[in-house]
């Protein structure tokens, strides 16, 4: 990897560089006969030289030869044209606007292709990048900083890849042009083109000179950009840390600091690149003045003919552009060059895996049979201290074993050898009669599972996020692209060097589960999702999520049937108080003044947004019901009252938790709207301040927030403001917003929504759980429970699956490790979280699991809780690095539970 940037991009773009020179040698003559057609249409047509007989002859071709073969004239191979002066003005000036276009053409040929291509290799370096990303051992990520490696492969590379395009051919294209034009200027006169070639080698020489300056400084602010970038990443991923301890003022002024260094480097990149430009510019003005000034001198002289002089002027003008660029690519190759070997040199990792480790490969992969073999295998961290020492074990591939130990003593470092996330600094793990070291991925990350206590997540979905380990192949192909993704890979991987394979495709291994089809693998999924408990979770999601589009054709009459069985069913328990229905001609006492107003449900999912989207037709609805001094009033009183509360308390006090209208951190803010808006007509407000308040009356509920705002006046204002927004509908309202109908499927709203048909009334204690429960209860009695399930795997867990608890989190790995269907299953205290008896639960569901004769595999546990090793066939205990053998059933009484952070 570690090749000087001309090489690299030689090697794999020769043949499109050779023919770009191709192209630049083809505009050399084009560029030289532009140059000297202003002097034959000035000598010519203009000034009458060669028309003394009234016309003269154009365009004649003729053959040079010696001269013992024709007498010293040549061939003639074309006689030209006669023309006369205004017929010869008319025909040369064509002739160099055609020229000009023909030029224009070369050039923009060769932008567009360079550009092609640079983007074609900053597609293949990023690509390789994250590819040696992939490959680097696991320790190597313990010093590496995500956010810098992130703007190293996104920013840094950027001007690199659009350099590869310039970095053969640009030189040489500018050099032709600059060439061209000066062996031009010294073919009219010699004595100006002395003056060209030495203020173009002061350009040249002095300015590149003075650009190192800016190179010196163009690194400083790469490293400073990437160390604020790293900065920045660290002040999101610790963010808890910040707002616990108080320190967000440091982060404030170290982050300041970083900024001033920043600003201090780009001034002085200011003031350099712009005094270098103020002195190209000058000497790039100043030649004219002395062609000008010496070329007239000769004009009058006679040694020099008008149409030389602007030959010799026009030519000279097409000197500085090239010469400019020149110097810039220059310059940039220098730059580029920097940034390259540092790129480079950050992703240069000695002990990276081999290419063959992480090779495609489709198809099954059989199972493996024997067990682990552990000799006298050793670990040591950067720092010597040993982990592990000497630990010799056999581990059958059958057997479920309890790894015992409290945190640090060796039990979490050997997991991590099992599954080869670290390698051992002594000793040999051997694999089914083999080297573990040995196996590709392709074997080890299908035929052994590996969880632990602080599993990581990309944005996604529950169900991608819970399928991500069988993403291993492509199994099925869209028939319609698949021909044209082929032609264009086989177009691309020449240059750019990246995977044919297409995230596009299904990657799901159904055959790894043991499911046919997609109603096989939910089965199978809901089977997981009940071991590791995560299955009521799933359900509970699913309820207060939109039916997704390709069911709802399908589902619209059983979800009318479930609701009438619902109605039903809380008829018979005596719970229909616990139930308030949507009724168009009743106040909705448990929804807020924005949902009785509107009674539907956004279509784009929030309330608010569409809101805002529908304006001012909503601003008249409020207007014409009378609402506007009333809610101003009400947005007034809960500020008034949340201020009166909470509004002395210390930041971060638990009191300001209880809170539910408004953030904590608005608190001052709306202090200084009432002090703003105090004694003023709603008329004399900002709209800011008007927003705001009406933003709170809005969301209120009563049953909520109890302050005794809404009056049965207020409520019949409200139901006709309803009549109002409905009846009056605009297009942009209804776009926005999904009305509920009685008797009718909204296809917009929840699946609890619309077996409800009401609100959960806040008037009873526990009565969600207790309403959830029965809803749940009848969709499972109508066959309806897949759907829920379908329904909540397509919650979106959030980028690091922050919209799930850390137990949701840590339930999901095991879910997704036992899904794969191991032949070996590694889990590194990955219920640490957890309550004990609720890891007991899971741990015995699990073993149960893996004693299946379909699909049996084995475990070796980290447990957290020494009483749940008697659930497991064998029991290894840990300390300080070292191994004790002890029977399962036997108790450890001096033992703690260990918890993992």
């Amino acid at each position: 990897m570690a090749e000087p940037i001309y090489r690299y991009v030689w090697r794999h773009t020769r043949r499109q560089q050779i023919w770009m020179l191709c192209v630049v040698l083809a505009s050399i003559p084009t560029l030289y006969v532009s140059l000297d057609l202003p002097k034959q249409i000035i000598n010519g047509p203009i000034q009458g030289e060669g028309f003394e007989n009234a016309d003269a002859t154009l365009a004649v071709l003729r053959l040079a030869l010696p001269g013992f073969l024709t007498g010293g004239e040549g061939v003639e191979l074309f006689g030209g044209f006669q023309l006369d002066r205004m017929e010869a003005l008319f025909a040369l000036s064509s002739l160099f606007l055609a020229l000009v276009v023909l030029n224009g053409g070369f050039k923009f040929y060769l932008n567009i292709y360079k550009g092609r291509l640079g983007e074609r290799m900053l597609r293949r370096l990023r690509f390789e990048m994250v590819d040696r990303l992939l490959r680097f051992p696991q320790k190597q990520f313990r010093s590496l900083r995500s956010p810098e490696v992130a703007s190293m492969i996104k920013d840094e590379l950027e001007p690199v890849g659009g350099f590869i395009g310039d970095a053969i051919v640009q030189p040489l294209y500018l050099m032709s042009q600059v060439l061209t034009a000066m062996i031009f200027i010294f073919v009219q006169s010699v004595p100006l083109g002395l003056v060209a070639l030495g203020v173009t080698l002061v350009q040249a020489v002095v300015i590149p000179k003075m650009r190192q300056r800016l190179l010196v400084l163009g690194r400083q602010r790469q490293l400073t950009a990437r160390h604020l970038s790293g900065r920045i990443g660290e002040i999101i991923d610790g963010i808890t840390s910040v707002h616990t301890n108080d320190t967000s003022n440091y982060e404030r002024a170290s982050i300041s600091k970083e900024l001033g260094t920043i600003f201090l480097i780009r001034f002085d990149i200011y003031r350099w690149k712009f005094f270098v430009k103020f002195l190209n510019n000058f000497l790039s003005q100043a030649t004219p003045f002395i062609f000008y000034m010496f070329g007239g001198y000769f004009a009058i002289r006679g040694s020099l003919d008008i149409g030389q002089l602007v030959a010799v002027i026009a030519a000279y003008r097409e000197l500085p552009a090239p010469l400019k660029d020149l110097i810039d690519w220059d310059l940039a190759r220098l730059d580029v060059a920097v940034k390259y070997d540092q790129v480079v040199q950050q992703f240069d990792v000695a002990d990276i895996a081999p290419e063959t480790l992480q090779a495609p490969t489709a198809g099954p992969v059989p199972r493996l049979t024997g067990d682990f073999d552990l000799n006298d295998v050793s670990l040591a961290d950067e720092l010597g201290s040993q982990l592990l020492d000497g630990v010799s074990l056999i581990l059958p591939l059958g057997q479920r074993v309890a790894a015992v130990g409290a945190v640090g003593q060796g039990a979490e470092y050997l997991a991590e050898i099992l599954a080869r996330l670290s390698l051992p600094s002594g000793g040999e793990v051997r694999l089914a009669g083999q080297p573990l070291s040995g196996y590709p991925e392709s074997v080890t990350g299908r035929r052994l599972a590996y969880t632990d206590a602080a599993p990581f997540y990309p944005q996604s979905t529950l169900r991608d996020a819970l399928l991500y380990p069988l993403k291993r192949y492509p199994t099925r192909t869209e028939s319609r692209e698949a021909s044209r993704r082929e032609r264009l890979a086989r177009m691309e991987t020449e240059v750019s060097g990246n995977s044919t394979l297409d995230p596009r495709d299904d990657w799901i291994d159904y055959d790894a589960v043991g499911a046919a089809t997609e109603q096989a693998l939910g089965r199978e999924i809901a089977a997981v999702l009940r071991i590791v408990q995560l299955d009521s979770d799933v359900q509970r999601f699913g309820l207060r999520t939109r039916i997704p589009t390709e069911y709802q054709s399908r589902v619209a009459d059983p979800i009318l049937r479930a609701r009438r069985a619902f109605r039903s069913l809380l008829a018979r328990e005596g719970m229909e108080g616990y139930v308030e229905p949507f009724d168009p001609d009743r106040f909705l006492v448990n929804a807020s003044i924005l949902e009785n107003i509107v009674f539907g449900v956004s279509r784009m999912g929030d309330m608010e947004a569409a809101w805002t989207l529908m304006g001012g037709h909503a601003r008249a609805v409020i207007g014409e019901a009378g609402l506007r001094e009333p809610l101003f009033a009400i947005g007034r009183e809960i500020a008034e009252t949340m201020i009166d509360i909470f509004g002395d308390l210390e930041p971060g006090s638990p009191l300001l938790r209880r809170i539910v209208i408004m953030r904590s951190d608005e608190l001052d803010d709306y202090r200084q709207i009432l002090m703003r808006t105090e004694g003023r007509a709603l008329t004399e407000m900002a709209e800011a301040d008007r927003v705001a308040l009406f933003r709170l009356a809005l969301n209120y509920i009563e049953p909520r927030h109890r302050l005794g705002l809404v009056d049965a006046a207020l409520q019949a204002r409200i139901i006709e403001a309803r009549r109002l927004f409905q009846r009056n509908a605009t297009p942009d309202v209804t776009s926005a917003v999904a009305f509920y109908e009685g008797g009718a499927f909204n296809p917009f709203a929840t699946i609890q929504d619309n077996v409800l048909f009401g609100r959960i009334s806040e008037e009873f204690a526990g009565a969600t759980e207790r309403v959830e429960e029965r809803l749940l209860q009848t969709l499972d009695e109508l066959g309806l429970s897949e759907l829920v399930q379908k329904a909540g795997l397509s919650f979106e867990i959030g980028s690091g699956a922050k919209r799930l608890s850390l137990g949701q989190q840590q339930k999901l790995s095991l879910a997704r490790a036992i899904l794969k269907s191991p032949d070996y299953l590694i889990a590194n205290r990955s219920l640490s979280v957890l309550d004990a008896e609720t890891q007991g639960q899971i741990i015995a569901a699990t073993l149960e699991r893996a004693r299946e004769a379909k699909r049996p595999f084995g475990t070796f546990w980290v447990v957290n809780v020494s009483d749940h090793a008697a659930l497991f066939d064998r029991t290894v205990r840990f300390r300080n690095g070292r191994t004790v053998e002890e029977p399962a059933a036997e108790p450890l009484a001096d033992e703690r539970p260990a918890q993992v952070a």
